[in-house]
């Protein structure tokens, strides 16, 4: 009989969830509710309540990985035999095997790591005689009807022999926990022995090396990061510079800065290059990196010629010639971006293999393309004569079509970098917010509609907004559509994820100041200064990330007010003298370190009486294959990380779960995972997890064990799913219904139905489900931007930038993503801001491996407080955060010592003039972090707030979405971030929203309403 699990923790709390357990960890796998209903009559009785699943396929490290200490291949698990013993240890004593590395993660703090997934391999191995690499490749054991892997709630039966050729094999025989299907699972008698599986029937997770069948491509993703630069002279680059600015044209990107960038990366690559061992025995790590500029309508590629033959690095390329001199700088250039873009060189020539180390003749090749770049630009580019900023071309579209055609063989990583939307050559892109003018497109839900959706999809809105759009518009966008559709399936195709990094902080002046304006600011005096950005086309440019699995980053805050936090992560060629440099250094550090995985294939099994009913959202990343009538559909993947959150719809099967009507077993349904994707050695794995729960056919269970994180999760994602298929209000009005139709069942189908009729009664375990549905309809996703008086917020882009990361909605992000937490940090207690280390519990100073685990130091944070205007001091100091950005409040009455104690400035501050009157005190000049005791509390605060309880530093890379930067909100000061501070209050009623009281009484209103109608 399996035995029921415990309901794991809450997805945002700390914990440690060893990886030796049936279930798999609940950092990989989440449902909605841990005790299933048994049947679609349950399932009903609980209302709008999702059931659905959320799965991190990379959410823990493989025990290949270094670093951190971890145990998982050492210690052993329920008193068999070491892991490290069975699969982990070289062939014939043999060192070769053993320099096989995943992942060498940037932190060793001997704090032990038990989520370390297990990696099941041939523990002889083999030498291939055409890769001439060492395998360890394993057939893992598979259920013959169902396909299902072996895991730990399978039931063994009794040894048997078959016949195989001419010989009898004897195998080991399990029944299958999905079907039932009776000796279904095999295993060869020479692994039974050897303990090759044991992983696999006691850890929910167990990662495979396979090959053969599994391997689909001739030759695996390479290892290579391509980079894509937009040129901007530096005397057009207003916010490369070090002045600080409040209000006023700025543009954050800088080319020098961007460089440096890069070149941080390709030095944290050369770190922690993956090993593999070969025939003969040497250890080689193949990280390719490249970099070109794209200027105005032209593409720039720089290379080093190879220099005649001469002698060979320990990589095998030639690099230097018999007199010791290197290649010749030269460049390759494409000026017609207009028609078809290409790659003008062969990968090799322009590319760098800094996986050999940073004394390697490659890296010095690298780091002297990187130093000559800049004087190559400003010969080949000189000073274009002065122009409106609106006028400056882009040729974006093409340097992407670029990436795509010099990837197309090799698959990798490609991103571009750029300060602007792409308007001139291939996949150029109108400004569509400029269509009416005089006219706000705000105003109207059918013109603002069209704006936040992609031109990849705009064309099933053209019939409700002809009369608005020219002929010609309409051409143009069909066109620019067809061309980054085509973009996406060819990189998807490829395994090519791209990434796109928006660098612009660009805000308008601010009008004058009104009383009327200055009145709607409950912050202050000062009123809503107008942060409009040029258009961006957001929601376009992230739907080509969605479609390759990529990121999108818009870093819109610049120097004119974002504070440069220095927590020491800063790299070997010392600190980063600007805001912007360490926000665009630590955004391509994180994509390109961070734990990952490419050409996967995501595939979710269910067992009898349950069926995957669709991936939610539709529009997700990647590519869904087969409809799903007969076998769940499969997703394929360019690239999944630990950030990949995959969430799949679930419904009945006719009849229900088996034996929920009666049975001498406890029902139960079960559901397993499994990712087959290809790491950066190219070694292609099979993650395998498995959750079995418990089946209940009484709704009180149903509602007591559901989990609020993966329900606001899955509940974002389908109201993005309600606003792909009609409008703003209905997606908002979806939300409302669900949340009173989930209330409502539960009233009249447990005991809450003998509570008073005028009590609105929540599930203990939804208390907070009200407040997040509040929250998210006054979320940027799906907020109202037309308010009176005000400008509109979000903007396209801004909601487009939400809703792409919405549709990627995690149980531990869902909630805080859309009701932020503000914390004070003015007046801290003695131990805020302080790190420290658990008391060590035992007996006899042995120390439980888990309670070691646990003991990773952290940092006490100060006071939390709800996000409302009463909760706020005007002579205090406080850090909202979003999930997405630290605002940091400073009240207009605060002494200057005071928030000197914080923030570091490099010029002095002084009286200036702002709209018709002097203001004292404002900053001026690049800020960080003071150095000082509270500057030091307040680093390690938001270094706290970034790992969001993440097992080890190096899953922290990707616990958001982002790298959230520190914005400097002085209020009544003419901050251009104080109107959206003052928009995050979601606690308070603004522009068409209540507050949260009046929300529960319509919330209230409406339950029994439908109960009513019921009755």
């Amino acid at each position: 009989q399996l035995a029921a699990a415990p309901p794991p923790p809450p997805a945002d709390a700390r914990y440690v969830a060893p990886a030796a357990a049936a279930n798999a960890s609940p950092r990989i796998v989440r449902c909605t509710v841990h005790n299933f209903p048994a049947d679609g009559a349950t399932a009903r009785k609980c209302g709008g309540l999702p059931l659905a699943l959320t799965v991190n396929p990379l959410a823990a490290l493989s025990d290949l990985c270094e670093g951190g200490k971890g145990v998982a291949s050492d210690a052993p698990r329920r008193g068999a035999t070491a892991l490290g013993d069975v699969y982990g240890a070289p062939p014939d004593g043999g060192g070769g095997a053993a320099d096989d590395v995943d992942y060498v993660p940037p932190y060793d703090d001997g704090v032990p790591d038990l989520e370390r997934i297990p990696v099941i391999r041939d523990p002889n191995g083999r030498l291939d005689k055409e890769t001439k690499q060492f395998a360890r490749t394993v057939a893992p054991p598979r259920c013959d009807r169902c396909h299902a892997y072996l895991n730990p709630h399978c039931k063994p039966v009794e040894s048997s022999s078959f016949i195989r050729g001419s010989y009898a094999a004897p195998v080991q025989r399990y029944s299958c926990s999905l079907c039932g299907a009776s000796g279904s699972i095999s295993i060869p008698e020479e692994h039974v022995a050897s303990g090759v599986f044991d992983a696999a029937v006691r850890c929910g997770t167990a990662e495979y090396e396979v090959g053969g069948a599994y391997c689909v491509r001739e030759r695996p993703v390479e290892n290579v990061h391509l980079y894509a630069v937009e040129y901007v002279p530096e005397e057009d680059d207003a916010g490369s510079g070090s002045d600080h600015h409040h209000h006023g044209s700025v543009r954050s990107h800088g080319w020098r800065e961007a460089l440096d960038a890069i070149r941080a990366t390709a030095r944290g690559l050369a770190k922690t290059a993956p090993r593999r061992h070969e025939g003969g025995g040497r250890v080689a790590s193949d990280v390719r990196i490249g970099v070109f500029a794209f200027a105005e309508d032209t593409l720039v590629f720089p290379y080093l010629k190879r220099p005649k033959p001469g002698r060979s690095d320990a990589g095998g390329s030639v690099s230097a010639n018999a007199d010791g001199e290197e290649g010749e700088l030269a460049v390759a250039m494409v000026t017609d971006v207009w028609e078809d873009p290409f790659c003008p060189l062969p990968l090799p020539v322009w590319t760098h293999d800094v996986g050999q180390g940073l004394n390697s003749d490659e890296w010095r090749r690298f780091d002297r393309v990187l130093n000559s770049f800049t004087e190559l630009m400003e010969r080949l580019s000189p000073a274009p004569p002065p122009r409106p900023e609106f006028l400056r071309r882009n040729c974006g579209g093409a340097a992407l079509a670029a990436l795509a055609d010099a990837l197309e063989a090799s698959g990798g990583k490609a991103t571009l970098i750029t300060t602007r939307r792409p308007n001139c050559g291939v996949g150029a892109l109108r400004d569509r917010e400029a269509t009416s003018r005089g006219h706000s497109p705000y105003q109207r839900a059918d013109k603002e509609r069209r704006l936040f959706e992609p031109v990849q999809r705009v064309a099933k809105f053209a019939t409700s907004a002809t009369s608005a759009t020219s002929e010609i518009e309409q051409a143009s966008d069909d066109a620019t559509g067809a061309f980054y559709r085509r973009l996406g399936e060819k990189c998807a195709a490829a395994r090519i994820c791209v990434d796109i990094v928006v660098a612009n902080s660009e805000v308008a002046p601010p009008p004058p100041a009104s009383s009327a304006m200055a009145s709607q600011s409950s912050l202050g005096p000062g009123g809503h200064h107008d942060n409009r950005r040029e258009f961006l086309e957001v929601a376009t440019l992230a739907e080509l990330c969605r479609a390759t699995c990529g990121d999108f980053k818009w870093l819109r805050v610049g120097n004119e007010c974002g504070v440069r936090v220095g927590d020491g992560d800063d790299d070997d060629d010392g600190a980063v003298p600007t805001f912007t440099a360490e926000q665009l250094r630590e955004e391509l550090r994180r994509s390109a370190l961070s734990y990952s995985g490419s050409d996967a294939v995501f595939k979710l099994r269910c067992s009898r009486g349950v069926r995957v009913k669709s991936y939610c959202p539709a529009l997700h990343a990647g590519t869904v294959v087969g409809d799903g009538i007969v076998d769940s559909a499969e997703l394929e993947l360019a690239r999944v990380r630990p950030g990949t959150t995959i969430a799949v719809l679930l419904e009945h099967g006719v009849g229900g779960v088996a034996g929920a009507r009666g049975g001498s077993e406890a029902p139960m349904v079960l559901f397993q995972a499994a990712t087959l994707y290809t790491t950066a050695t190219g070694r292609r794995r099979v993650r395998v997890s498995t959750l079995a729960l418990p089946a209940t056919t009484v709704p009180a269970d149903v509602f007591r064990s559901a989990d609020l994180g993966t329900v606001a999760a899955v509940a974002t994602r389908m109201a993005i799913l309600d606003l792909d298929d009609g409008a703003l209000e209905s997606a908002r009005k979806g939300i409302f219904d669900k949340c009173a139709s989930i209330l409502a069942r539960y009233r009249a189908h447990t005991s809450a139905r003998s509570s008073p009729a005028g009590q609105l009664i929540l599930p203990e375990s939804l208390q907070l489900l009200p407040l997040f549905c509040l929250s998210l309809r006054k979320g940027r996703m799906l907020r109202d931007s037309a308010v009176p008086y005000r400008p509109p917020f979000p903007t396209a882009d801004e909601r487009a930038y939400h809703l792409f990361y919405g549709r990627r909605a995690s149980p531990h992000m869902s909630l805080q993503c859309v009701h932020p937490n503000l914390l004070q940090v003015s007046d801290m207690r003695a131990k805020d801001g302080e790190w420290a280390t658990p008391p060590a519990l035992g007996l006899g100073g042995c120390v439980d491996e888990v309670l070691a685990a646990a003991m990773r130091p952290t940092c006490q944070l100060p006071r939390s407080m709800n996000p409302s205007i009463a909760c706020l001091d005007e002579r205090g100091m406080y850090v909202l955060d979003d999930r997405f950005a630290f605002y940091l409040f400073v009240g207009k009455d605060v002494p200057e010592d005071k928030w000197r104690e914080l923030l570091s400035v490099s010029t002095e501050s002084g009286a200036q003039r702002l709209d018709g009157r002097w203001v004292a005190n404002v900053p001026a000049g690049t800020m960080a972090v003071a150095n000082t005791e509270a500057g030091r509390k307040l680093r390690g605060v938001l270094r706290q707030l970034r790992s969001l309880n993440a097992p080890n530093p190096t899953l922290a890379l990707d616990a958001r979405h982002a790298r959230a930067p520190l914005v400097l909100v002085f209020v009544g000061r003419g901050s251009v971030f104080e109107g959206e501070m003052d928009s995050l209050l979601v606690d308070d009623p603004d522009g068409k929203e209540k507050g949260y009281v009046d929300f529960l009484c319509d919330v209230h209103r409406e339950v029994r309403k439908v109960i009513s109608e019921e009755l």
